[in-house]
């Protein structure tokens, strides 16, 4: 991931998202959280990639971002702020990587400047949530396995991803990612040549090389969405013996 592209991206990136996608990521993210609540509905969630922090609709009352962009996570902060959270100092600092905690009654959000792949946490989450974050990740298999210490016994992985298929229409899809998406970031907040990465990311992604990596998870749910290069994944951790939770 050239993290410096989401720096550069970061104060137009919820606009810039949803205008590329006319809106059908927004969608996305409601049937992804509404698919999440089948299972579960609260307790501690790590979300990975967590851009601007969109995933905290979950609602859920502690929550772990991890975010490799400095500037995203200001943009992060402040959305936070806004909405009432007020940020505190951590008595500990758990590692040289920088951590951001903020509170509103119940709720507690920390923030993790770091990736999927090296983020570590004295606590195994019931929820780990990915959205839009596999083509981002520079060792999927590495992020994979750093993932499942980090999940509980029982713990629930839930992923939506963009994903390569030999349908006509991601085919098409691709195309538009490829051509036209470029042309519209670079008119909307001139990063033509960064966006011609997101088809790039796609088109070298595909469902394999996401599950190849949680064999021994049992998926609850596995099905694309609209529009169907789009694919979301709910699995849960089976239970291990000799693995403490």
């Amino acid at each position: 991931m050239d993290i410096k592209i989401y720096d550069k991206l970061a104060r137009r990136y919820d606009l810039a998202t949803k205008i590329v996608s006319f809106g059908i990521e927004e969608i996305w993210r409601k049937v992804f959280i509404k698919n999440i609540k089948k299972f579960v509905k609260n307790g501690v969630m790590i979300d990975l990639a967590s851009a601007t922090g969109e995933m905290s609709k979950l609602g859920f009352d502690k929550i772990y971002f991890v975010e490799p962009s400095k500037e995203m996570i200001k943009v992060m902060i402040e959305k936070f702020k806004s909405k009432g959270f007020k940020e505190e100092k951590f008595e500990v600092q758990f590692q040289e990587r920088p951590y951001f905690k903020l509170k509103k009654e119940n709720k507690e959000y920390i923030i993790i400047s770091s990736t999927a792949e090296e983020f570590s946490i004295n606590e195994k989450a019931d929820l780990i949530t990915a959205f839009m974050a596999f083509r981002n990740f520079d060792d999927i298999k590495r992020a994979s396995e750093n993932i499942d210490k980090h999940l509980k016994n029982g713990g629930y992985l839930a992923i939506v991803e963009m994903v390569k298929n030999d349908s006509l229409f991601s085919k098409l899809i691709l195309w538009y990612m490829n051509n036209i998406v470029p042309l519209i970031a670079g008119v909307l907040v001139g990063m033509k040549e960064e966006y011609k990465l997101l088809g790039r990311s796609i088109d070298s992604l595909n469902e394999e090389k996401i599950l190849e990596n949680f064999k021994d998870y049992d998926i609850l749910v596995n099905k694309k969405l609209f529009f169907p290069i789009a694919k979301m994944y709910i699995m849960r951790k089976n239970e291990r013996e000799n693995i403490k939770s």
